[in-house]
Order: C-alpha cells, then sequence, then structure tokens
C-alpha cells in the first residue's frame, strides 16, 4: 500500500479546521470540516458494501453456480441496495437541530 497521510490543521488565512490528504508527492486536498466527514462516510458505505459484494460471490462460487447467476445475482443485490438508498428517511419532529 502507498503511503498516505491524514492532517489537521487550523488555516492561518481564516482561523478554520481543515483536514488534509497526502501521499509522498505532496497534498492531494485540503477538506473542509463537512467535506471530510462526508468523504469519511463514503468510505466507509463503500467498504461494506464491496465487503458484502465479495461475499456474496464467494458464496456464489462455493455453491459452484455458474458466473452468469453470479452476475445476475449480483446486480439484483445492488438494485435492492438502490432502492433502500432512496428512501426518504423519517424524523421525529425534535429532530434536534436548532431552528
Amino acid at each position: 500500500m502507498a503511503d498516505f497521510w491524514v492532517n489537521g490543521i487550523v488555516a492561518v488565512r481564516d482561523h478554520k479546521p481543515y483536514i488534509q490528504l497526502s501521499n509522498e508527492k505532496g497534498i492531494i486536498c485540503q477538506l473542509s470540516m463537512s467535506e471530510t466527514r462526508q468523504v469519511a462516510m463514503d468510505m466507509l458505505q463503500m467498504a461494506a458494501r464491496t465487503e458484502a459484494d465479495a461475499l456474496l460471490w464467494k458464496f456464489l462460487k462455493s455453491k459452484d453456480l455458474p458466473d452468469e447467476a453470479g452476475a445476475g445475482m449480483m446486480q439484483m443485490f445492488r438494485d435492492f441496495r438502490a432502492e433502500l438508498d432512496a428512501e426518504k428517511a423519517e424524523r421525529s419532529e425534535d429532530d434536534g437541530r436548532d431552528s
């Protein structure tokens, strides 16, 4: 794995916190706190989904099912996830945010 660093800074220009992602070639990007949280959540979500996809393939291979069956099952699984992702989250009337 390539070296990869995550650093927190407070910028001199605006005194706000930022996260810098860098590698041996230098800074890759600088993210706000909101952007950092979104990227982190996206990475966790993709890690979980990719693990699930790999487990599904491993199971199908262990049952000696043809690749076409695996591909069909994988597409069905991904479509199912997309349907769940599209559902609106319900919120209580007092969601804890200040008005």
